[in-house]
């Protein structure tokens, strides 16, 4: 562990399950920690060990720190934020300021398929080595330094965390693709893009970019590349119905339990990054024939009654949503609706399959969605009870009903899991009273 943070004044600003990681790093760093929040109640209830609460923080204060790791919810026009930039103040992210201990860092962000790409990823890699999938999943980086220090760490990174990340440099780094997301922090296109494409910036000709020939992502940066592609001829390609890598056939795609042509991207990409660190080729195909998604990312939860019921939660942006929705091809009903974020829906009315029969409205931007609604049938709902109990009332046997909200869950819920829990219980309090009639 690096001696020079010791009996440095570390301040954390926002309390997190990152923040309270990064404490328990600085802590063991032997430096002095601070925390604050600008919701108090949160304050309360900190219970970060051999830590200081600040609970009113000022110019003068913020001027005795010597650095700041700053919560990825915290954006960079906070006027905290800009007085400790004025102060010249160095600000880390949470998982730029963990990388420093890391020895063998993966870093993969994008707009959709991070998490799906990590987790295929770190298995894939677990066959030869030692790795796990941390980062924005919710085990953060600061964690698995202190829990696996010797393992590659395969980090999923968000546009936000990447707004701190000056020195941050992994060995192997991707861009899954770039979609609209996230234009209410980010402001433009070109700023999100800008923070994407800052995964690569401190790449050496040493390391490795992983480029998706199909998005039109490159490499910034003079370092070795592994490319992948559905449409040409890349190191990781398709070919009569066959993911090969080089000249090598790994796995058909009726062999993969993943479904949808964005998840064979997915697969690719995560193939490319097995490629990197010499994973025998039949343990690449063992474990991808093996992976399956997690909950809540397209995921079956049952037939009551004839009907089907796809929880897709994690699908917070219209890319992700369009391709859920494509991978289904019974008639659907859609559930949409969450927390602004600045997205333009017409651009997902004009590609939605003729199958969605019905769209239901919730939450913050449920006006919105029926504003920019072009020629489908949609209703509204104040939450997403009322939006379930509606989809089941104009259901026909054949349906399939699908949460995928193609927008942030904040508005209603703590984050894509609770609302994805939300959903569940639904489904099965609405299987139990099928039964009990």
């Amino acid at each position: 562990m690096k001696k020079i943070y010791r009996h440095k004044n570390a301040l954390i600003y926002g309390v997190s399950i990152s923040g309270e990681w990064v404490a328990k790093l600085l802590n063991k760093l032997k430096a002095n920690v601070y925390i604050y929040d600008d919701d108090q109640t949160k304050l309360n209830s900190v219970s970060f060990k051999n830590s200081y609460v600040v609970y009113d923080l000022n110019e003068e204060l913020l001027s005795q720190f010597d650095f700041l790791v700053v919560s990825p919810a915290i954006p960079l026009d906070n006027p905290y934020v800009k007085l400790a930039i004025k102060l010249n103040k160095k600000i880390f992210s949470e998982v730029e300021f963990a990388s420093q201990f890391s020895k063998n860092l993966v870093a993969i962000t994008g707009s959709n398929g991070k998490t799906t790409t990590v987790e295929l990823t770190a298995k894939i890699l677990n066959k030869k080595h030692k790795a796990v999938a941390c980062g924005n999943n919710g085990y953060p980086l600061s964690r698995a330094i202190l829990e696996n220090k010797r393992a590659i760490h395969v980090v999923e990174i968000s546009s936000f965390m990447l707004e701190h990340c000056d020195s941050f440099c992994p060995h192997v780094a991707t861009i899954t693709n770039i979609e609209p997301d996230h234009l209410i922090r980010h402001k433009t296109m070109q700023e999100y893009t800008r923070l994407k494409y800052s995964i690569f910036k401190n790449l050496t000709t040493r390391d490795y970019a992983v480029i998706n020939l199909d998005d039109k992502i490159h490499s910034t940066r003079d370092c070795m590349t592994i490319t992948y592609s559905v449409k040409h001829m890349a190191d990781v390609h398709l070919k009569n119905g066959y993911i090969y890598l080089h000249q090598h056939k790994i796995v058909a795609l009726n062999e993969l339990k993943l479904k949808g042509k964005h998840n064979i991207y997915n697969v690719m990409c995560a193939i490319a990054f097995a490629y990197i660190y010499k994973v025998p080729i039949i343990k690449i195909a063992e474990a991808v024939k093996e992976f399956d998604l997690g909950a809540y990312r397209m995921q079956y939860i049952a037939t009551i009654n004839d009907i089907t019921f796809i929880n897709d939660s994690k699908s917070t942006n219209i890319a992700s949503t369009l391709a859920c929705v494509d991978s289904i091809k019974t008639p659907i009903i859609l559930l949409l609706g969450g927390q602004e974020k600045g997205l333009d829906y017409t651009k997902l009315y004009s590609k939605l399959p003729k199958r969605v029969k019905n769209i239901i409205t919730f939450g913050q931007i449920a006006d919105k969605l029926i504003e920019q609604n072009t020629d489908f049938e949609v209703s509204k709902a104040d939450d997403l009870s009322g939006a379930f109990n509606l989809a089941v009332s104009m259901s026909n046997p054949l349906d399939t009903i699908v949460l995928s909200p193609a927008s942030a869950s904040y508005d209603q819920f703590t984050n894509y899991i609770a609302r994805g829990k939300a959903f569940n219980k639904m489904v099965y309090d609405y299987e139990k009273n099928s039964k009990n009639r």
